[in-house]
């Protein structure tokens, strides 16, 4: 055997060594992620039971909040409605309101011009007896 010859021998069996050393830790970094794949599978399976269950509870749930916002709207917009009235009822007795207070100080200007007119009857009064 000659010297290249060895010194491919040896370059091969370097290659192989290597190959080798390389398939192992392939084989047990393939090992350790099966076993990590396995219990992720089981963990799947056991919550593949469960999960429809679920989905049918937040069904339920979904429904119930929505026919529960279906009667808080149905009750907000009644309430619109209600506040609507009051504002317009609020509006109609100031009105009315303004018309009283008009007619309250009319009524005082007038017992003030009663008064005034007594007070001048009594001294037109007065001034008759004096004369006569």
């Amino acid at each position: 055997m000659t010297t290249e010859q060895i010194v491919i021998v040896v370059v091969a069996l370097a290659i192989a060594v290597i190959a080798l050393a390389g398939g192992v830790a392939i084989w047990r970094t393939l090992a350790r992620s099966r076993e990590g794949l396995r219990a992720t599978q089981a963990r799947l399976d056991s919550s593949k039971v469960t999960l429809p269950a679920q989905l049918v509870e937040v069904r339920r749930q979904l429904d119930a909040a929505d026919v529960q916002m279906e009667r808080l709207l149905w009750q907000l917009g009644a309430l619109d409605e209600r506040m609507d009235r009051a504002t317009a009822d609020l509006v109609a007795t100031r009105a009315a309101s303004g018309r009283l207070r008009v007619r309250l100080i009319e009524g005082r200007l007038t017992i003030a011009r009663l008064r005034q007119l007594v007070r001048l009857a009594m001294r037109l009064g007065e001034l008759r007896r004096a004369f006569l």
